[in-house]
């Protein structure tokens, strides 16, 4: 039996999901949530074999829990993002915060299964649809044209805060860092992007995949 955690704000959409799955044989779905804060706090008590997830979910998307759970060094089950936005920087920002796949949400029943599978097995699963657009979005040097790919970790960490409207004190309260701290790694994260204000950064955090609407 292969137990399930379904993270999606979409209530029927995640209903359809589960019922889905749970219609057929060796699929149990032990917990769902509505977005990521709700996931932190399930696999406080679950231990799901996967995770499938959607990325643009309210009050944490799922990239923002992919990483939370990474970071505080929790055994990760395999992740399998379920998500409408199929573009390239999305893509990569999921594989990039610990993601084993990405399928989009008209896939059919056979695929979800077939992705379910292969993650199991610790393979990586990308539909057709997606490793198209990957391919798509490949530059003359072979490297994707990930808008974030200058910045270091702490400067992405910085610049998703920046993106999601906390003050430089606050953010400087949450890194444990000095205020001027933050103020310098803005500073060069404006540079490296080539933006000039802080709207401009929310634009490239939800191209990148930081933030989601």
């Amino acid at each position: 039996m292969i137990n399930l955690l379904v993270a999606d704000d979409h209530t029927v959409l995640r209903q359809a999901l589960c019922e889905l799955l749970e219609s057929k044989d060796g699929y149990n779905v032990l917990a769902q949530a509505s977005n990521g804060e709700e996931v932190l706090e399930l696999m406080k008590s679950h231990h799901p074999d996967v995770i499938i997830m959607d990325v643009a979910m309210p009050k944490m998307s799922g990239i923002d829990a992919l990483k939370h759970l990474t970071d505080n060094g929790h055994a990760l089950p395999p992740v399998l993002i379920l998500s409408a936005n199929e573009g390239e920087m999305t893509v990569r920002a999921a594989l990039k915060a610990g993601a084993r796949g990405f399928i989009p949400k008209n896939v059919g029943p056979d695929e979800l299964e077939f992705a379910i599978q292969s993650i199991l097995k610790g393979q990586t699963y990308l539909s057709p649809s997606i490793t198209s657009n990957l391919m798509n979005g490949v530059s003359n040097d072979g490297q994707l044209n990930d808008p974030v790919a200058a910045l270091t970790k702490r400067e992405v960490e910085i610049l998703t805060h920046l993106a999601q409207g906390k003050p430089n004190r606050d953010i400087a309260k949450i890194l444990h860092i000095s205020i001027r701290t933050v103020d310098t790694h803005r500073s060069n994260i404006l540079k490296k992007l080539k933006v000039k204000t802080n709207a401009d950064l929310v634009r490239v955090a939800l191209t990148a995949g930081l933030i989601a609407l």
